[in-house]
């Protein structure tokens, strides 16, 4: 049978006739290498390294539209002129064409793909060395079986990311060779102890437990990981070698991290996630976390923010090493500041920021503030008028002279300093010229010796003006690395927005149980164990917004709570009944649990409850009639009352409306018959002592729908009208009018409950953490 005309196409790559055949028979992948080798301009053919490389790159991204991909023919011409001669450099080229700038950044890209980057044999055999001999007890230690952790410590070098994988493979083995010489009978007896006859597959999969076992993650430096989280490449992004020495001295190597919250709001489920990203990091190895306050705007911030933060970080289980303020470092940031005035690279404008605004509309074409090459010594006189008030807010800023052709609007000459006069919570009122947060935050990090700045998605294309600025000031530069923010269904995370449903009381305040800010959460009685699961169990990757249901963290909330929350008999919208066959006097003692045996609690308390002639149940658990699918009570039918007895319905009474209002059994408290399925919870009132009245709030989703204010709706239309039912008539037996402000209870059948602070002697207030899981919710 003849060969298609695809197939003999990629067969002029030089891809073997299997594979080529292979490539024609999916459509998918034969459509992307079509379009590749026409980008590449390679539809005469090419040589067969080049056309190996090309068939790599379609089959990475045949599951891709071409209109997604940026530069494309630029890009893949970088192949076959022999630019780009690997798989790793392919590999690379490919995330440009996923991810890159929508306009072509030739030094970006050169740098990201190592273009131009030549490692010598010699420069292989001495890095392969370097890294045997910082690891030589180890190899003594585990001899053999730590080839697994030595290749892959190789292979994370930097420098040999971009070198001949032979030279690299040539040289380990030598390495490991004149270190450990020829394997002996015990190096074998010990590779029989791991399981044979698996192929590699199993192979790898011994190797990578072996690294697990056999490294210390704690003690890892902050270099090792560096690849781990390793962000767009910027050309102007590496450190000068003697700074990137003094950083390593003053941090010993050691990874540091930063939570770095503005204190203009209260924080929400999505720092929460940021708490347990940037904390979580550092102690996995075994660095250090700060908590810094990012306080460079006055007119939003406010001590009760700081105070109410600090509270919150502790209360999430973190500890932080340090706390500190941006605004402690507002003298070295001035100086900063008249430094980059005396390189030129910052300059005094009177544009306003209307005026600044419609510039940029222009993109590449905007024109220079009239400003912008003023002289030196203007600019710094400039500056200092501005220190001391001068100026009228808007009427001068300081920008800093970047690139204003640049196709990242974050180099159109941003704004550094402007003029605010209002005191600041922390610094006082010392200061009427403010730094802006792009321009204290990167300069804080590298003050602080952060080696890892970890944020948030929509920072990304800030990664230019953030190296930028540190490259004009000469001081150390983070590895900044992004991360997907994070958004819960049927919610909303906007501070906008959830100061517009404070403010204008659609919800009761910051602490509202219905919000997920950390305060209404907390009210909710959310634990600190059940939102850093659920952070955990979200995970972290590269996505711009991680959404997440909410059931998922009811998930979470509900494992946390399960272990602490003891049992109790709540009836929310009680029913009377009558047992008929007891007497008015009597009270039968039913012995009841904190917790079931099963969840093997230690200090499980034992208790017994009054089961009395009058009773309680859940209107809900009554019906006149139902078929055999309601598991209630029905007229002529035995259900259980829970922990107690038998109990069969002989009839009922109605009120005015026609509904149940007292119904009447008979107990059986011999249980002579067995119940499958209808157990009831209940709350009697034995003479002398009433049942407790409680309230009960029942809180659902805030939204009606899972995206509030996606397209062109109004958020505020989709809200939920029963996103709270107050329960006022609910009852409990006498002791639960006893509880405190803080505690979690389990109402059995009912769900997971949090003592609300409203909660007053005699007249407690819960909140509905949950309800239970799905398999409790029958019966």
């Amino acid at each position: 049978m003849a060969e298609s005309k695809d197939a003999l196409l990629f067969e002029s790559l030089g891809v073997n006739k299997s594979k080529a055949k292979e490539a024609a028979k999916n459509a998918k992948l034969c459509v992307m290498l079509k379009e590749v080798i026409g980008g590449a301009g390679a539809k005469a053919g090419c040589d067969s390294k080049v056309g190996i490389l090309l068939y790599e790159v379609a089959a990475k991204l045949k599951k891709k539209k071409i209109s997604d991909l940026k530069n494309f023919s630029e890009i893949l011409k970088y192949i076959t002129n022999g630019k780009i001669k690997s798989s790793t450099q392919a590999s690379e080229a490919v995330k440009q064409l996923i991810n890159g700038p929508a306009v072509f950044d030739v030094k970006s890209f050169e740098s990201a793909c190592g273009v131009g980057v030549e490692v010598s044999k010699e420069e292989v055999d001495e890095i392969v060395k370097g890294v045997f001999a910082s690891n030589n007890e180890l190899l003594m230690a585990k001899r053999y079986q730590a080839m697994g952790i030595m290749m892959g410590k190789v292979r994370s070098h930097s420098t040999l990311r971009w070198a001949n994988s032979l030279w690299v493979k040539e040289s380990f083995d030598k390495c490991l060779k004149d270190t450990l010489g020829e394997r002996t009978e015990e190096d074998k007896k010990m590779r029989k102890g791991k399981k044979q006859g698996k192929g590699k597959k199993d192979e790898k999969k011994s190797d990578t437990k072996e690294e697990d076992a056999g490294t210390d993650v704690t003690k890892l430096s902050a270099e090792q990981i560096k690849t781990l989280l390793r962000g767009r490449e910027i050309p102007w992004a590496k450190n000068d070698t003697k700074i990137d020495m003094e950083h390593r001295k003053r941090t010993k190597g050691l990874i540091r991290t930063r939570f770095p919250p503005e204190p203009n709001g209260y924080l929400h489920i999505g720092h929460a996630k940021a708490m347990n990203f940037n904390f979580g990091v550092a102690k996995k190895f075994g660095g250090v976390t700060y908590l810094r306050f990012d306080d460079t705007n006055p007119e939003a911030e406010k001590k009760e923010y700081i105070t109410n933060i600090i509270e919150n970080v502790k209360f999430m289980g973190h500890e932080p090493w340090k706390i500190t303020y941006s605004s402690d470092e507002f003298n070295k940031l001035y100086e900063f500041a008249i430094k980059l005035i005396k390189k030129e690279k910052a300059y005094v404008c009177h544009m306003t920021g209307e005026e600044i605004t419609e510039n940029k509309k222009l993109k590449q074409k905007q024109k220079p503030s009239p400003w912008r090459n003023r002289p030196i010594a203007e600019s710094l006189f400039e500056f200092e008028r501005m220190r001391k008030g001068y100026y009228a807010e808007g009427e001068a800023t300081l920008r800093l002279k970047m690139d204003i052709t640049h196709d990242n609007p974050n180099l159109w000459d941003i704004v550094g300093y402007r003029v605010i006069y209002k005191a600041h919570p922390h610094a006082g009122d010392r200061w009427c010229i403010y730094p802006t947060y792009d321009f204290t935050h990167c300069i804080i990090d590298s003050l602080e010796d952060i080696t890892h700045s970890l944020c948030t998605m929509e920072f990304e294309t800030r990664r230019e003006s953030y190296y930028w600025l540190l490259d004009e000031l000469e001081i150390f530069k983070p590895n900044v690395w992004e991360y997907g923010r994070l958004n819960i269904k049927n919610n909303v995370l906007s501070k906008r927005k959830l100061k517009y449903l404070v403010m204008s009381k659609t919800v009761r305040g910051w602490d509202d149980p219905r919000l997920l800010t950390i305060n209404g959460l907390r009210r909710r009685g959310y634990t600190a164990e059940g939102i850093n699961s659920f952070c955990e169990a979200m995970g972290v990757s590269r996505a711009m917004v991680a959404w997440a249901s909410y059931e998922r963290l009811e998930l979470c909330g509900r494992q946390a709570l399960t272990k602490i929350s003891p049992r109790r008999m709540v009836v929310t919208d009680p029913l009377k009944m009558v047992i008929k066959n007891m007497d008015e006097k009597a009270c039968v003692s039913v012995k009841c649990q904190d917790f079931p045996d099963s969840l093997g609690i230690k200090t499980n308390k034992k208790f017994t409850v009054p089961l009395s002639k009058v009773c309680y149940i859940e209107r809900k658990d009554f019906k006149p009639s139902a078929n055999s699918n309601f598991f209630g009570m029905t007229v002529g039918k035995t259900v259980r009352l829970l922990h107690a007895f038998n109990v069969t319905c002989t009839g009922f009474d109605k009120d005015s409306k026609g509904e149940p209002s007292t119904v009447y059994c008979t107990i059986d408290l011999d249980n002579k018959t067995r119940v499958k399925k209808g157990f009831l919870h209940w709350v009697s009132s034995p003479p002398g002592k009433s049942p407790v009245k409680v309230t009960v709030n029942i809180y659902d989703k805030l939204f009606l729908v899972e995206r509030p204010g996606e397209g062109d709706v109004d958020y505020l239309t989709q809200l939920n009208p029963n996103s709270l039912k107050v329960m006022n008539e609910a009852i409990a037996f006498a002791e639960m009018g006893e509880v405190k402000t803080g505690e979690h209870y389990q109402f059995e059948r009912l769900g997971y409950f949090y003592v609300d602070p409203d909660t007053k002697p005699g007249k407690p207030v819960f909140n509905r953490t949950m309800a239970l899981g799905a398999s409790k919710k029958k019966g």
